[in-house]
């Protein structure tokens, strides 16, 4: 004897690839005519621009190993404390990379480690992640650039 439910599941089952099989060919049908009729991208009051549409935006280098740029922590409180105290001056922030230094960032023992190394103070490494899983998706999450920042002042500080 078949049960009422295992037909209505069975139904349900064709039903669904049915609807499945309709929505893959109609999708790119949908994809054209967006590119068709675009409208303009929206420009936020706080944006510099419009924001851009998610096939235009740009992605940083993510995942390991990879290389960065950084910073030496004891070189930038030096520079920092010197300029405090007028023996730099302050444009040498601007103008200058003063304690910028590249970064590996790699796997190792199970954690997610940034390695550095100053010429003058010698090596740095600092864990960013104790969970690689986690640092992927929250990488892989990452939605893009929204737009190109200008090169104000305010974010004319070096690299």
């Amino acid at each position: 004897m078949i049960d009422g439910g295992e037909v209505l599941h069975s139904l349900s089952g064709s039903v669904q690839r049915s609807l499945s099989r309709a929505a893959r060919a109609i999708w790119p049908l949908v994809q054209k005519a967006n590119r068709a009729f675009e409208k303009p991208s929206p420009h936020p009051k706080w944006a510099p621009a419009p924001l851009l549409k998610r096939r235009e935006r740009t992605f940083p280098e993510l995942g390991w190993p990879r290389e960065t740029d950084s910073l030496c922590p004891k070189c930038v409180k030096e520079i920092r404390q010197q300029v405090l105290d007028g023996e730099r001056d302050l444009t040498t922030l601007t103008h200058g990379k003063p304690g910028e230094i590249r970064a590996k960032i790699l796997e190792e023992d199970g954690q997610i480690k940034m390695k550095k190394r100053c010429e003058i103070h010698g090596d740095f490494e600092d864990v960013m992640s104790i969970d690689p899983a986690f640092l992927a998706r929250i990488e892989n999450l990452y939605p893009g650039r929204d737009f190109v920042a200008p090169l104000t002042s305010l974010r004319n500080h070096g690299t």
